[in-house]
């Protein structure tokens, strides 16, 4: 299972909100991950890099007219990731990606996160699925 890796990835977006420049930090946090979830990693890392503001306008238009600025970080890390992961990975089902990025705020956000970040990517695959 790609747990470990989406962990990974996501300690790694949540630290370079810190310090942008420590990439160095990615490959400590994938140095234990098999060979494939170290490359499922690194193409979900490579899928956030280029299309990060794109999501991030997506999740200021999902949380209908909230200012993204407000959302707690974690959650706007697992929201972003989880976005990334739909289009980087196309064969995972709907609800594994989900129930992973809702059990990742479970585990480092608040008690209300889950529902929240639960309705968002809800809203986001909606939308996918309508064009």
């Amino acid at each position: 299972m790609r747990t470990s890796a989406r962990e990974a990835v996501f300690k790694y977006m949540f630290a370079r909100l810190f310090n942008p420049s420590d990439e160095g930090l990615f490959a400590v946090l994938c140095k234990d991950l098999k060979d494939d979830d170290k490359k499922f990693a690194s193409d979900l890392m490579q899928t956030i890099l280029t299309n990060e503001q794109s999501y991030l306008d997506k999740l200021q238009q999902l949380s209908n007219g909230y200012d993204i600025g407000r959302i707690y970080r974690v959650d706007k890390c697992a929201l972003v990731i989880a976005m990334a992961e739909f289009d980087c990975c196309p064969q995972t089902p709907v609800a594994v990606i989900v129930d992973e990025y809702v059990n990742l705020v479970a585990k480092y956000s608040t008690e209300n996160s889950t529902n929240f970040v639960n309705g968002i990517l809800a809203e986001y695959v909606k939308e996918k699925a309508n064009g």
